[in-house]
């Protein structure tokens, strides 16, 4: 939902912001996220969605930014509030729906289900490192182009798939999988700073890429990183090989999107840039 379509002809009339701001209701489900996109006057505009300072950029009389609900959602709804100062210039208004997800078993290398004490040391330290990577997004968008698949092959599973792992250990895929053999080319979903890459014990070989306003790629199970952590890369870029690295139950490449320190769906990642970057 590309909202200036709608709310320009609003805000083309709407001089007195303290007494008129701009209010629209809008619908997301757990796990997805929303482009917005509205013309605000002032430099210094922020977004706040609950309690939550939401980075945007401003793009000429555009002001720009992702919204996403969690896919722990309690189904809430809530609102995003764009101010200037005290000034509120303008209220979205959220439903959140529910959405229902599938469920599947799988059977895994039972020594990443129950960590030794080594490998639980080392899977808390590298969380620690992402912890931090993640904290450090770039303030401005790093793409002018649609996010894409990162492989055309067959999805194996889909974002929000309840999992049951070795029959004893539950979870969530947070990511899409996609099919493949090690080896498989694997390119960059969109343009950004590559700000990881190297192995880790849940993803195996793993690339992470910044693409700015705190929205990430990873890249996971990888027989091999083909870019190094610094680069900047374009959309389409090679920068690994598929593989069967980490926790997985057969060759494949797991492909996550972080925005705003919660994964959501990629899909919906996709269809909203489309929307919002013609080509």
């Amino acid at each position: 939902m590309k909202l200036f379509i709608s709310l320009l002809p609003i805000l083309c009339l709407n001089t007195a912001w303290a007494k008129n701001p701009i209010q629209q209701e809008l619908t997301i489900r757990p796990g997805e996220v929303r482009w917005i996109e509205l013309e605000l006057p002032g430099e210094d505009v922020k977004l706040f969605c609950g309690d939550q300072r939401v980075k945007l950029q401003r793009e000429g009389k555009q002001v720009q930014a992702f919204i996403i609900q969690s896919y722990f959602s309690d189904l809430n709804p809530f609102t995003c509030t764009f101010k200037q100062g005290d000034q509120v210039l303008a209220d979205l208004f959220f439903k959140v729906e529910n959405r229902e997800y599938p469920a599947e078993k799988l059977k895994v290398e039972p020594k990443t289900i129950k960590l030794s004490p080594v490998n639980q040391k080392r899977a808390d330290a590298e969380q620690l490192v992402l912890n931090k990577l993640y904290s450090l997004s770039l303030d401005r968008m790093q793409f002018k182009t649609a996010f894409q698949a990162p492989m055309s092959s067959a999805v194996t599973s889909i974002y929000g798939t309840k999992r049951v792992y070795n029959k004893q250990k539950k979870g969530q895929h947070l990511g899409i999988d996609y099919r493949a053999a090690v080896g498989d080319n694997v390119p960059a979903a969109n343009a950004g700073k590559v700000v990881f890459s190297g192995d880790l014990f849940y993803t195996g070989g793993t690339v992470i890429i910044d693409h700015g306003l705190d929205i990430f790629t990873v890249y996971g199970h990888l027989s091999k990183t083909l870019i190094e952590a610094g680069r900047f890369v374009k959309r389409g870029e090679l920068i690994g090989l598929s593989g069967n690295t980490g926790r997985t139950s057969g060759p494949h490449l797991h492909w996550g999107v972080k925005v705003q320190g919660q994964y959501i769906d990629g899909d919906v990642m996709i269809s909203e840039t489309k929307k919002a970057f013609k080509e």
